[in-house]
């Protein structure tokens, strides 16, 4: 099932808005989930708590560096800072900005970086719908691509190559994360590899079919 993260260091504001956010996501009959987090010591981190918690849709405060936790000091970055780093990996993934200063110089700066930079004052059905569509699209699309990557790897693994495969195997690996090589120059070696990695793509699949049964 897609999934909403919002990050914010202030918990009461993060637990007001994720509450919110599910409140409207209920009126619009969505079953996405919303998940809300401390923000992460460091940008890498975000990268298995993704991976892990199946998110589709990011939600973060600029100023994450104001508060703390009892076991978690401020963290040494902001939000516009962290969705620099979550586009070298998550190219596609919507990313909003959800501020008390839209029109800060910062968040501007970096504005083509984000989905939408909405204001907390006009946090409503109406941006939670903007939200909801970005999520449920990333997800929708990921498990069609994920489909077609399945597709393609059992195709070029059996020696059916056409002219594009290669490269239409390198853009879904990109978009999708699963280091596949691709400089592989005959069926012996491709079934090899394969083989290496069908485990953590049957992995991944697995994921994508429990989301559909929750």
């Amino acid at each position: 099932m897609a999934k909403i993260a919002i990050i914010d260091d202030n918990k009461d504001q993060r637990e007001t808005y994720a509450i919110r956010l599910k409140q409207f996501l209920k009126e619009l009959n969505s079953d996405i989930q919303v998940v809300e987090s401390f923000p992460f010591e460091k940008p890498s981190d975000y990268y298995g708590f993704i991976d892990i918690e199946e998110i589709s849709a990011i939600i973060v405060d600029e100023k994450l560096h104001n508060d703390s936790q009892p076991d978690k000091p401020p963290v040494g970055y902001n939000g516009s800072d962290l969705v620099i780093y979550i586009r070298e990996r998550y190219k596609y993934i919507p990313f909003f900005t959800l501020t008390n200063f839209p029109e800060d110089q910062v968040i501007q700066e970096k504005v083509n970086e984000y989905d939408y930079i909405f204001s907390k004052k006009d946090f409503t059905i109406k941006q939670v719908e903007i939200i909801q569509r970005a999520c449920q699209r990333y997800f929708n699309e990921n498990q069609k691509e994920l489909s077609m990557y399945n597709d393609l790897t059992r195709k070029i693994a059996s020696g059916n190559i056409e002219k594009g495969d290669i490269e239409k195997l390198k853009a879904l690996q990109e978009k999708l994360q699963i280091p596949v090589s691709t400089d592989l120059s005959d069926r012996e070696e491709w079934l090899k590899e394969y083989e290496k990695q069908i485990e953590s793509l049957e992995e991944i699949k697995l994921k994508l079919e429990k989301k559909l049964k929750k």
